[in-house]
């Protein structure tokens, strides 16, 4: 009997050793495919190539494989100065009835391929003027991206008292206008929309 009870537990390990060692294949095979499956590409999350884009003031707007975030944008009687300016001048202060707007904006690259990124291409809309960059409070100075690198400007502008800006971006590397508004209308989805603002692209085009 104790023979006999032997050879049974033999071979019930046996069994269990070789369901252990198949379940453990299972579940390495299943990681393997898992993991090549989540992992998305840079293409996978890249914007339009090409086209208008509206966005709003704390969204993720994706243009190419650029991913631009607009944290805030309005007037303000003392804008902040960056640490790297484009200019050393002294700033100057407004002439009469004017004011100061100033955007802080994020820009990340998500490609191998490097993207120049310059705060001159940047203009505001203010009222029906379309002013450029001051350089004496902007920043930093233009610089190329690497993949998942990413930079923080300082934008300020200066135009006509008691206007709600408009950001404007028309980098080089993307065939088109990108126009940021301060706030999205509560009717409207918060995916960023691929149309163009008509007053705002007439503006710029005209102004350029």
């Amino acid at each position: 009997m104790s023979y006999r009870r032997a050879v049974a537990l033999g071979g019930v390990m046996v069994l269990v050793l070789l369901g252990a060692i198949w379940t453990t294949g299972c579940e390495q095979e299943e990681e393997s495919t898992t993991g090549y499956t989540s992992t998305s590409s840079s293409t996978e999350n890249a914007g339009p190539t090409e086209g208008d884009i509206l966005g709003f003031v704390g969204e993720e707007i994706k243009a190419g494989t650029a991913v631009i975030t607009v944290r805030a944008l309005g007037a303000t009687f003392q804008p902040a100065v960056p640490d790297q300016r484009l200019s050393d001048e002294a700033p100057a202060a407004p002439a009469g009835g004017r004011s100061f707007y100033q955007a802080y904006v994020r820009i990340l690259n998500t490609a191998v391929t490097p993207i120049r990124v310059d705060p001159r291409h940047f203009y505001c809309l203010i009222g029906r003027t379309m002013a450029t960059v001051d350089p004496t409070r902007s920043g930093p100075l233009p610089r190329s991206l690497l993949r998942n690198a990413s930079l923080d400007l300082v934008l300020t502008f200066e135009g006509p008292l008691g206007y709600e800006p408009v950001l404007i971006y028309a980098p080089p590397w993307y065939k088109g206008i990108i126009t940021v508004k301060g706030s999205r209308p509560e009717h409207e989805s918060e995916s960023t929309s691929t149309t163009a603002s008509a007053p705002c692209e007439s503006s710029y085009r005209r102004a350029v």
